[in-house]
């Protein structure tokens, strides 16, 4: 009987320790945030120029570089 109460402690023991999930560390540097992925120009008839601006946030503590952008 002692013999499972100690099982049974040693098990409880190993639970909380590896059970325990140390704070998520903030990560650090530039993090863009779009309040947009995408726009729909619906029909566009051929040869008119269109245009749309993206609003791209800096919500990281580093500068944001935007170094490539591929229209898609």
């Amino acid at each position: 009987m002692r013999r499972y109460w100690l099982v049974g402690i040693v098990c409880i023991a190993v639970f909380s320790i590896f059970g325990y999930s140390a704070p998520a560390q903030e990560i650090k540097g530039p993090k863009m945030v779009l309040k947009e992925r995408e726009f729909d120009f619906k029909d566009v008839k051929e040869g008119k120029a269109i245009r749309h601006t993206f609003h791209v946030l800096n919500q990281g503590d580093e500068t944001l570089r935007i170094i490539k952008v591929r229209p898609g």
